[in-house]
């Protein structure tokens, strides 16, 4: 009886071996993951920065060059008005 007691100690402890083993990979894993995103996190930061530098210098362009033309066809049309 002794016997078996020892026994399912011993598998249970086993088991609790394994699956602290498993937590332990899980957890290196996401310890490597963290590790990559925040030493990457500057650099994607400034990509970011960048694109939406680039859309709104995108943006200005297309809104001078509208304006140019409105101003050109104001001109335009302020011409016809005084002739």
């Amino acid at each position: 009886m002794d016997n078996q007691v020892l026994q399912a100690i011993y598998e249970m402890q086993k088991e609790m071996r394994e699956g602290f083993k498993s937590v332990n990979e899980r957890l290196d894993t996401i310890d490597k993951t963290l590790a990559r995103i925040e030493e990457n996190e500057p650099e994607e930061i400034m990509s970011m920065l960048k694109l939406i530098n680039k859309n709104i210098e995108s943006d200005h362009r297309y809104n001078d060059k509208k304006f140019s033309e409105l101003e050109r066809r104001i001109h335009a049309l302020e011409e016809r008005l005084n002739n």
